[in-house]
């Protein structure tokens, strides 16, 4: 691959939207490589991924595997296999698994912003308890299956579908010490902290918009992965306090309806110049 070829890709990064093909959609394959990390949860990629199966595991199912959006580093597919795995071994409803990114990550433009960098998975509240034991669901099944909200957003608050199943999944990767943050609908949060204020895992629970029927887990920076960027530290405490209160407010509404905007019209990100070889050398076929 030519120098130029490479300063080519790397300008795709900075253009509009819509004035270039996006690669990273076509890309049928991870990057061969170390697994690393690079850039921003918003503007990055990743070499070395891992593909979460697409069938059945054990004690998890992909539910818009259609979407091919099951890569991820392979810390965050292993933390996954591993929270399945004790499900599983309690019986519990299998995890249904939504996005996780890209096979080298990048842009989507398309419902997520993030999920770039292989350190980002959403996870679906719902329990599909007629699917515990099942060796195989087939495709059709998992495609139709439809997440049900926890949010009644008239009232934004919670509603009764919210429980302690729901609780107890959160709780399974907020104490895991991989997890940096897991966002959720911050009624969720509210509920949280009525709760269980006293835990300290939900401290890692972070209010955002949306994610009322799935929530986002998002991994650390490994120190191995000097490329990827930190996001900002979480505030001592569990911020069940009046900065909880600001999500109610008329400012947050005004808010939510910008972050609808920017998902509904996605723009490009500029990403780090290390990113232009992994896309620059995709399959076509």
């Amino acid at each position: 691959m030519t120098l130029t070829r490479v300063a080519a890709l790397a300008l795709i990064v900075a253009l509009p939207a819509f004035a270039v093909e996006n690669p990273w959609t076509r890309i049928k394959a991870p990057a061969e490589g170390r697994p690393e990390s690079i850039g921003s949860p918003s503007a990055g990629c990743v070499r070395g991924a891992t593909a979460l199966g697409k069938e059945a595991g054990k004690g998890y199912l992909l539910v818009r595997s259609s979407r091919g959006r099951n890569f991820g580093h392979p810390r965050l597919v292993s933390l996954i296999e591993d929270i399945a795995k004790r499900r599983a071994a309690k019986k519990q409803a299998p995890l249904l698994i939504g996005d996780l990114g890209l096979p080298r990550g990048g842009p989507t433009m398309s419902a997520h912003s993030s999920h770039q960098t292989g350190l980002d998975a959403d996870i679906w509240y719902h329990q599909q308890k007629s699917w515990i034991g099942k060796k195989r669901v087939p495709l059709r099944d998992r495609e139709r299956l439809q997440a049900p909200g926890m949010v009644d957003k008239r009232r934004l608050a919670t509603t009764r579908a919210f429980g302690k199943e729901q609780r107890e999944l959160l709780r399974s990767f907020a104490e895991s010490p991989e997890v940096d943050r897991v966002l959720v609908h911050f009624a969720i949060k509210r509920e949280l902290c009525r709760t269980v204020p006293q835990e300290s895992w939900i401290r890692k629970i972070r209010p955002w918009f949306g994610h009322d029927h799935h929530f986002h887990v998002r991994l650390t920076c490994s120190p191995s992965d000097p490329l990827c960027k930190k996001g900002d530290p979480i505030p001592e405490g569990n911020s069940c306090d009046e900065t909880l209160d600001w999500w109610w407010s008329a400012e947050a509404r005004a808010d939510e309806n910008k972050n609808v905007d920017r998902q509904e019209h996605p723009v490009m990100p500029t990403l780090p110049t290390e990113c232009a070889p992994l896309a620059a050398g995709y399959d076509r076929t």
